[in-house]
């Protein structure tokens, strides 16, 4: 009997768990919020300066190409619809400090 008791005590505290709702989890997002039309702003031949001033800083400056700036974005646990930056990856190719390429990825 006690044996039993024991039992369905146990089954009962294990299994109240999983009915339970899911934690919260909230939205972690990082990087640099980029919209497309600041993208469409930047024009090939702008100077660093200008460059910074429509996107801000860079999040990563290449330690091996001194010349390209990264712009990131990546957003953890949010749905598609809630997703700030509709640009994830932006890379930016600079010459003697003028922009030469704009690639994204």
């Amino acid at each position: 009997m006690k044996k039993t008791i024991l039992l369905l005590s146990t089954l009962f505290t294990l299994s109240a768990c999983s009915l339970l709702p899911s934690p919260y989890k909230p939205t972690v997002e990082q990087g640099n919020v980029i919209k497309t039309e600041q993208v469409q702003q930047l024009q090939l031949g702008m100077t660093e300066s200008q460059v910074m001033f429509v996107l801000g800083t860079p999040m990563v400056q290449s330690t091996f190409k001194s010349n390209q700036w990264h712009y990131l974005f990546t957003s953890l646990y949010t749905q598609q619809e809630n997703q700030a930056s509709e640009v994830k990856h932006l890379v930016l190719t600079f010459q003697n400090g003028v922009l030469q390429d704009i690639q994204q990825k």
